[in-house]
């Protein structure tokens, strides 16, 4: 009994350690897919925080700052799956432009005195309250 534990047990590590190594390396369609959905998430920031807003219409500013930290977060993801599927088509030119996003919005909180990370652990550890 002991050795078919074992056995399962063994198994089981197989299996998870197959999962992580999958699921570093994407197919083509997968990354695609992917990059769509990330896309979708920034392309839904751009309500809050680049549309122009007026009186009753402007987004809160947990709203703003929700925003702000979701583009942060899918511009990071598209730059780690691109960084580790290099060898797909489109990205090379995703994790350039990642990069660049990232590195833009690194220095405008710097210049401010504040980083994403600390912005945006600050948000996650704060009830969300409309104002």
């Amino acid at each position: 009994m002991k050795k078919l534990a074992g056995i399962i047990w063994l198994g089981l590590n197989g299996v998870f350690l197959m999962n992580y190594a999958v699921a570093e390396s994407m197919t083509q369609e997968q990354y695609d897919q992917y990059i769509a959905d990330q896309t979708r998430i920034v392309n839904e920031t751009k309500a809050v925080l680049d549309e122009p807003h007026t009186g009753e219409q402007k987004p809160s500013i947990n709203a703003e700052r929700q925003a702000l930290c979701d583009r942060i977060q899918a511009y990071e993801n598209i730059l780690k799956a691109s960084q580790e599927n290099s060898q797909l088509n489109m990205a090379s030119m995703m994790a350039t432009i990642a990069q660049n996003f990232l590195d833009r919005q690194n220095q405008s909180m710097n210049s401010s005195g504040m980083t994403s990370g600390v912005f945006c652990k600050n948000r996650e550890e704060q009830p969300t309250e409309e104002e």
